[in-house]
């Protein structure tokens, strides 16, 4: 389907940008566009799976995200648990020679989270306790604001709470996987790239095209020459009274001689 997006055979994403067809009430945008955009990605290998998301979080504290290569990578789309009804868009689980992380992500598109504590909801009963030891929670929404309310309200994550936004992941695309060292990576993201900016997301193109004024010629008379002080001004008679007080005056208004 990034294929038919992004080469104008549909118009599917129309749907995420807030068209309605004639008697559709309902458009599940956020289950749709996460498995329209990172569902092509679960089918990659386990390092191409794992350089997207080291790139993603290439801040997070280093004792969570080890520098070598991930060695299996799986993502498992709207995960469940026996113990729990709260069910995250995405778990991804990642594993290194002597470490495993596991990513719990919860994406949105143009809607609120499900209640103020839907964040907290998923990392406190979705993940066990031991599992919140080697995780970390993704907020990904066109606006993070919601994130960071929810950190604000009750952080129970400390540095564990990740948040971005869906322009952070079209800088990834275009700026953090630039490697060749995974051919089908740069396939995906080439699409994922298009697919965005069909959906109203662009890069910024920042400033770096505007040319600075050209400046005067040395010789060229300018408006403003600078102020030195009075002293080089010419000295400035006071002006003729415009009206000789001892003349007669006469004044006339319409109809009447007053003079």
């Amino acid at each position: 389907m990034l294929h038919a997006l992004t080469r104008n055979k549909s118009k599917l994403h129309e749907r995420y940008l807030g068209h309605r067809e004639s008697g559709e009430k309902k458009v599940s945008e956020e289950d749709e566009i996460t498995a329209l955009i990172m569902g092509p990605l679960a089918f990659l290998p386990s390092g191409a799976i794992g350089s997207f998301w080291k790139a993603l979080l290439k801040d997070v504290p280093s004792n969570l995200f080890p520098d070598e290569s991930v060695t299996d990578a799986q993502m498992t789309f709207w995960p469940r648990a026996d113990w729990t009804r709260v069910e995250p868009d995405l778990r991804v689980d990642l594993s290194w020679e002597s470490k495993k992380l596991t990513l719990l992500i919860e994406f949105k598109w143009r809607a609120p989270l499900s209640g103020r504590d839907q964040l907290h909801r998923q990392w406190n009963e979705y993940l066990l306790s031991h599992e919140r030891q080697r995780a970390l929670h993704l907020f990904i929404a066109p606006d993070i604001s919601a994130g960071l309310a929810a950190r604000e309200q009750d952080d129970i994550w400390g540095d564990q709470l990740i948040l971005r936004s869906w322009f952070d992941i079209l800088n990834v695309m275009q700026d953090g996987l630039a490697g060749p060292e995974h051919i089908q990576l740069q396939r995906w993201k080439k699409e994922v790239i298009d697919c965005l900016q069909k959906l109203s997301i662009h890069p910024l193109g920042g400033f770096q095209r505007i040319s600075p004024p050209a400046q005067p010629v040395a010789p060229a008379e300018v408006f403003w020459k600078g102020f030195h002080g009075f002293a080089g001004m010419a000295r400035l008679d006071p002006p003729a009274s415009l009206v000789n007080l001892s003349d007669t005056i006469f004044f006339r208004s319409q109809g009447a001689d007053l003079g």
